[in-house]
């Protein structure tokens, strides 16, 4: 999952506060929160939860 999109921003990325990015898995519902680096931090079922993890971790 995270290990392919490490270095580059994958399609439909936003980037958040902190340099963390947010990500929409293909063909499921869930919300990935990236770190940085590329390493996943956790999945969400909703985008407004990813968000609230960004905005807690870059606080």
């Amino acid at each position: 999952m995270a290990e392919a999109q490490k270095g580059d921003a994958p399609a439909g990325a936003k980037t958040e506060q902190g340099g963390y990015r947010i990500v929409k898995q293909t063909k499921s519902r869930w919300w990935e929160v990236l770190d940085p680096q590329g390493e996943l931090v956790c999945l969400t079922v909703y985008r407004r939860g990813a968000r609230e993890v960004v905005r807690r971790l870059s606080a």
